[in-house]
């Protein structure tokens, strides 16, 4: 139905604007008793994912992401021959051996030596650095000498295989520590200094970041989060969080330490399993509080068109829902799996947020009072249906993420049948009043503001824009040649009517 809209609207020159008055859907009601999403004033999130990527593009993703798993637990094998009293005793210790000691920034301050330009040669800076330390440069010389010693010791030593945890961080730490030292100011490179630290620089990065995420992991398990007052306040918190852990683990939980075990690392499994799971309870607790602030604002009104007369409240809890979606489908893409409660979930925080997303697409059009007219700009109609189709493209993207996931059982979650009729309704009423808004721009024949010259180019950047999210839903309801063909020619044929406007 979606497509043929499509084809009405683009070849055929339809107006379907009859259609977007006809109905005005509240499932809300069905779900949780409130619609609701972002205005049109709703800035975007720059962690957003690229609406652009291809279903084949992450079913790669995945498949390289199973078979990187699979090779993971094959390297772990050895370890599940181990007593389960042994495994436990490992877990236990974790708690003894997270002292705060913090490897990253002392390989940072190592590393950046020398980047404020120095022109000394080593024995200038030496000179320099005996007379800071009230030492005269013989003895400073001796006690450098020595110290590059007990540095290329501790750094063999650190390349032995088969350490414990505690033994290969204690010598990490003695190597970082040595080498700060050696580094004096920093105002000389450590190169210059320490010339065998090309050798060893690569996999000293490598085994710090292997110490500080195990220690973060083992703190992070630990750890509560307590939730304030301010929904969006602490989803955002949620968000500075997740990527703070995954610039630090990398893929590392999302392939079970693969590269780690692959160095020949003692990575914990059960500490990569239980920090999956931590991220996985975040999921569920945010869900949660979604729903709760979603039934909390269903009290107050009875439909989406009066939230939207209220737009602080309809805004603060539609980018919620933005951004939570975006949060529970990047954590769960991390640990690699979800559970059927958190898609049904979901679909449902989708279903309210594309009411939202309704509702502005139908007052797009409305007529400003002479005090407004006089106060403010025309509105940007272009600007802010591009903005509304953006946004509700990316919740479509992250139901796309979450089903490309494992599943795995949440007790006796029974799964609700109303989910993906009132989610396939409000997507349809969606592209219907999408397509009622360029009829509406095409028909009044506006020109929107002086970036575009010509109309026609602003038109087809808004369809361009539908197609893709259509793309979107048409990838969710699972691959069709025939609809993929007949969407691939609406691109084909708006291609050609931007390369006619391009050349005329």
């Amino acid at each position: 139905m979606i497509i043929s809209l499509l084809e009405d609207s683009l070849f055929n020159d339809l107006n379907p604007t009859s259609k977007n008055d006809a109905q005005r859907l509240d499932w809300l009601k069905d779900d949780y008793e409130i619609t609701v999403s972002s205005p049109p004033s709703t800035p975007s999130f720059k962690r957003k994912r690229s609406t652009s990527e291809t279903a084949h593009e992450r079913k790669m993703q995945k498949l390289s992401s199973n078979l990187a798993n699979d090779i993971a637990r094959g390297l772990s094998m050895e370890d599940d021959d181990d007593d389960d009293e042994s495994s436990d005793q490992e877990m236990i210790s974790w708690n003894k051996l997270n002292r705060g000691d913090n490897p990253m920034p002392t390989l940072r301050r190592i590393s950046l030596s020398g980047n404020t330009g120095s022109s000394h040669s080593l024995e200038q800076w030496m000179r320099g650095q005996a007379e800071l330390n009230h030492m005269s440069y013989s003895k400073y010389k001796q006690v450098s000498d020595e110290r590059q010693k007990f540095l290329r010791k501790e750094l063999e030593l650190l390349q032995a295989s088969n350490q414990t945890f505690e033994q290969l961080r204690d010598h990490l730490h003695k190597v970082l520590r040595l080498a700060d030292e050696l580094s004096g100011d920093h105002t000389l490179n450590f190169m210059q200094i320490f010339p065998e630290w090309s050798v060893y620089e690569n996999r000293v990065n490598k085994l710090a970041t292997f110490v500080q995420s195990m220690e973060d992991m083992n703190s992070s398990i630990h750890a509560t989060i307590p939730r304030t007052s301010d929904l969006l306040e602490d989803i955002k918190g949620l968000q500075n969080i997740l990527d703070t852990k995954l610039a630090l683990y990398g893929d590392a939980l999302t392939q079970n330490g693969l590269e780690w075990k692959a160095m020949g690392l003692p990575v914990d499994d059960r500490l990569l399993d239980a920090t999956k799971q931590w991220l996985y309870n975040l999921c569920i607790g945010l869900m949660e509080a979604l729903d709760s602030e979603c039934k909390k604002i269903g009290n107050r009104v009875t439909d989406m068109s009066e939230l939207y007369e209220l737009p602080v409240v309809g805004e603060e809890l539609m980018t919620s829902i933005l951004i939570g979606l975006e949060f529970i489908s990047e954590a769960s893409m991390c640990i690699g799996y979800t559970c059927l409660k958190i898609i049904y979930s979901c679909r449902t925080m989708v279903t309210i947020y594309g009411q939202w997303m309704c509702e502005n697409l139908s007052r797009l059009h409305d007529k400003e009072d002479e005090d407004e007219k006089r106060m403010v700009p025309s509105k940007r109609v272009d600007i802010r249906y591009m903005q509304l189709l953006d946004n509700m493209t990316q919740t479509i993207s992250c139901l796309l993420v979450l089903s490309d996931l494992q599943i795995i059982s949440n007790g006796d979650f029974t799964p609700q049948e109303l989910s993906i009729e009132n989610l396939s309704a409000v997507l349809v009423e969606f592209t219907i009043r999408a397509i009622g808004v360029i009829e509406t721009e095409k028909n009044q024949k506006r020109v929107t503001g002086n970036i575009m010259t010509n109309p026609q180019t602003t038109f087809v950047y808004m369809t361009e824009l539908l197609l893709t999210f259509v793309d979107r839903v048409i990838e969710l309801g699972g691959t069709d040649v025939n609809y993929n063909r007949r969407m691939q020619t609406l691109h084909t044929h708006l291609e050609d009517i931007e390369n006619s406007l391009k050349s005329s």
